[in-house]
């Protein structure tokens, strides 16, 4: 039924307390399950170029950081691009 198993080490206290639950297994479950959509979503939110753009534009923050560019100076390029990013939603 089940294709992946998980072994976690929990410390002694938490170990205990975790193993007064009944339904421990059900919420671990549903817990992964929504993580799992969740990823899905943040994945599917932006598109290839929109992801593409916000890495570029990290490098050039950092190329211009180690130019000695003022910080406000880069904090005003990466919300030019996340702007442009932003509106191709």
């Amino acid at each position: 039924m089940f294709g992946m198993s998980i072994t976690i080490e929990l410390p002694p206290d938490l170990d205990r307390d975790v193993k007064g639950i009944p339904d421990v297994q059900e919420r671990v479950i549903e817990f992964l399950r929504d993580q799992a959509d969740y990823e899905k979503w943040r994945r599917a939110r932006y598109s290839d170029e929109a992801r593409q753009i916000l890495a570029e534009s990290k490098v050039e923050a950092e190329r211009l950081k180690a130019e000695g560019v003022p910080r406000e100076k880069l904090i005003e390029e990466f919300l030019v691009l996340h702007n442009f990013v932003t509106r191709q939603m």
